[in-house]
């Protein structure tokens, strides 16, 4: 298990700032080569400063990367804002039957997956050799791996379209979302969901969604799976021995208390192009649709992270893959 030591889990400072500089005196130690991040009231992508900027108090974690993490509590409610996100759209790199979270290091020993992102995604890797590759999402900076089981028909791969990784706020307050640690891993849902009535996500092909592949769908249209990860982080685990308990999701809108950091909500929204719109045939490598799952480990640039998560989610705009919302500069 990848965790943060309790004895340095939570540390209290007196001012809410990010970098080496807080890390040495908060008595924690930096990462090598870690790069130096401004404070909070930083403007962030060179434009003005999240609405209500300006947190009263803060807490910081300090996950196992050495990073601090602050928690940050305003006076009064964030400002209004309709969209909260980054819609980054990745194409598909490759396929294997490999999965360097679940099966680290074993090649060929999980069901087939489908990747987007970083491109070297395959049983070996790891968060510190991710980092500075390549990337098939929009942002240059974005190295992370994503993967999910491959959707097949009759047996044979399903051709994947354009997937979107959204990052968003799933808590009230957006202003207190943070970026994702150095060395974070989650694996969101879980193959072995026993029906359709208990998937978490949706499906959908030109009509309304539903939580099952519908019986077929108009010829041209595009088959569409949806899945939202928990986003309420415990501060402490990067990756536990489930994958998934160091994740819940928010309960109105708020994360619980063993859960208290938020995160981005990470959601992907996966299109298949099914000849004639026939739907008879299909299941995933990983066993029925409902067994749709996937998988992150965090390759991002951490600056150019928090920058997009500043800028995008904490300042409540609707930005695309590289960090920009035209409508709100």
């Amino acid at each position: 298990m990848r965790s943060l030591p309790r004895s340095g889990m939570i540390v209290l400072v007196s001012v809410a700032v990010f970098g080496a500089a807080a890390c040495r005196s908060a008595g924690v130690e930096t990462s090598p080569g870690a790069p130096a991040a401004s404070s909070p009231g930083r403007p962030a992508m060179g434009s003005q400063s999240a609405p209500g900027a300006g947190p009263s108090t803060a807490s910081s974690l300090a996950p196992a990367s050495g990073q601090v993490r602050p928690t940050r509590t305003f006076g009064g409610p964030p400002p209004h804002a309709q969209y909260q996100e980054v819609a980054a759209n990745c194409t598909v790199t490759h396929r294997l039957n490999d999965d360097p979270i679940v099966f680290p290091g074993l090649a060929g020993a999980s069901h087939n997956h489908t990747f987007v992102g970083n491109p070297s995604t395959s049983a070996g890797s790891t968060n510190a050799s991710l980092l500075g590759g390549r990337s098939s999402c929009q942002d240059p900076k974005d190295a992370s791996g994503y993967w999910f089981p491959t959707l097949l028909q009759h047996g044979v791969p399903v051709e994947t379209g354009m997937v979107t990784v959204y990052y968003k706020a799933d808590v009230k307050d957006y202003r207190t979302v943070l970026p994702f640690p150095a060395g974070f891993r989650l694996l969101a849902g879980d193959m072995r969901t026993p029906d359709a009535a208990a998937f978490r996500g949706t499906w959908s092909c030109g009509g309304d969604l539903a939580n099952d592949i519908a019986a077929s769908c108009p010829d041209g249209s595009s088959l569409i799976v949806r899945y939202q990860a928990p986003s309420c982080w415990n501060g402490a685990d990067l990756d536990p021995p489930d994958h998934r308990s160091h994740m819940v999701y928010p309960v109105q809108g708020v994360c619980p208390a063993g859960h208290p950091v938020p995160l981005p909500m990470l959601e992907l929204k996966v299109p298949y192009k099914l000849p004639g719109g026939k739907t008879d045939g299909l299941a995933y490598s990983s066993g029925p649709s409902y067994s749709f799952h996937f998988d992150f480990m965090n390759g991002w640039d951490p600056e150019r992270q928090r920058r997009v998560i500043e800028h995008c989610v904490n300042g409540g705009r609707q930005c695309n893959g590289v960090g920009v919302d035209k409508h709100k500069p």
